[in-house]
């Protein structure tokens, strides 16, 4: 469209300056008279239209190139400022859903669980068997060592006579003894634990209360980011704690297997002696009555 205008105002032009460049003819018939100073002031004046319309034309042609590119201009920044709004959108959205869920953040029963209650032991004492077992098991007495003793046998029969000439590894007595004194240590370290735990537990029931109450809370003084972040570090804490009080618990577990397995294997490897000791004590002491006076002097 440029182009075509251009070239009409040039062809327009053009014919003007043809017309005031021709030679003027002179009077051929009476009546006309040619002034030729006229005439050179029209050429003249011609020529200046003719330049001032191809000029007009340039500049008409310059100013429909510049519209033209300031309607480019125009169409690019509203595009621009279109997909500006969306994304001005898209973040108000964004911040409006976190806004309300850090604000109203209301969905926390579904993390509840139903926590039992941790019961205080009782224990029947009738005639002081069973002195302080009950005070131990509730945390209330560091005292695991007498209690457990209280409730157990002593061993008699603890002369030098009673124990001489014991070989280790070798010897019944001995290894009775040590089941016995692995039960003790295991068993007072299991109730030291127990007592422990359930003190600890009732120590720390209002921070836990505490904690569960914030938890739980729905409203916007516990649901900011902060907040939220403050109460799963804490949880995460009192979470490490309680994983290391049940790692004693299970050690004791540990300990009391580990002895009962011992008297399992006291029991098979008496088994295993005594059938050694008659095999031998049959062939030492034929049964048949020629030698049988010194067969029941080492009857076993």
């Amino acid at each position: 469209m440029k182009t075509a205008m251009t070239a009409r105002w040039l062809a327009l032009a053009g014919g003007f300056i043809a017309l005031a460049s021709a030679v003027p003819a002179h009077a051929q018939f009476g009546g006309v008279v040619f002034d030729p100073t006229q005439s050179a002031h029209a050429v003249v004046q011609i020529s200046n239209e003719s330049k001032g319309l191809v000029n007009q034309a340039t500049r008409i042609a310059q100013g429909s190139q510049t519209n033209l590119t300031l309607s480019q201009q125009l169409i690019q920044d509203i595009q621009m400022a279109g997909t500006a709004l969306k994304i001005y959108n898209q973040s108000i959205t964004t911040y409006n859903t976190i806004f309300n869920n850090l604000k109203y953040f209301n969905s926390k029963s579904i993390w509840r669980t139903a926590e039992n209650a941790l019961m205080n032991s009782s224990v029947q004492n009738s005639y002081g068997e069973t002195s302080g077992l009950q005070a131990q098991l509730n945390g209330q007495s560091q005292n695991a060592s007498t209690v457990w003793k209280i409730m157990n046998l002593a061993i008699s029969g603890t002369s030098s006579s009673f124990w001489g000439n014991q070989i280790v590894g070798a010897s019944d007595r001995l290894s009775t003894l040590a089941h016995i004194e692995a039960m003790d240590a295991a068993s007072t370290q299991c109730l030291g634990a127990v007592g422990a735990y359930n003190a600890s537990r009732t120590t720390n029931l209002p921070a836990n209360s505490a904690l569960n109450t914030s938890i739980y809370d729905t409203t916007t003084s516990t649901n900011s980011e902060v907040e939220q972040l403050n109460l799963l570090n804490i949880s995460n804490s009192q979470r490490m704690e309680e994983a290391h009080a049940q790692g004693q618990l299970q050690a004791c577990l540990a300990a009391q297997a580990a002895v009962n397995n011992m008297d399992k294997r006291n029991a098979a490897s008496l088994t295993i002696n005594d059938a050694s000791y008659k095999l031998t004590a049959q062939a030492s002491n034929p049964t048949y009555a020629g030698n049988e006076s010194n067969t029941w002097t080492t009857y076993f």
